[in-house]
């Protein structure tokens, strides 16, 4: 009798944990689903808006996201030069 009630004490554990293997699996699932749904709609956001803008605002766009990269550019250059002396 004891060997029995064992074995059953074993298999319910075993099935708590697989239940809890599947919820975990269940709520990644749908996390990673809300993660790249909402990607894709500010990508497609961020799409229709430089349809709708004009030559102008698209070139504006562009030059200050060249001046960011830039600064960017040169804050790293300028952290190497600290990093080296």
């Amino acid at each position: 009798m004891q060997l029995g009630t064992l074995q059953l004490a074993g298999i319910g554990r075993d099935e708590k944990r697989g239940d809890a293997l599947l919820y975990s699996g269940v709520a990644l699932g749908i996390l990673a689903g809300a993660a790249i749904s909402t990607y894709i709609w500010r990508q497609r956001a961020r799409a229709l808006n430089l349809l709708n803008a004009t030559p102008f605002e698209r070139a504006e766009q562009l030059i200050s996201s060249c001046e960011s990269k830039i600064e960017d550019i040169e804050r790293a250059i300028e952290d190497l030069k600290e990093a080296t002396r």
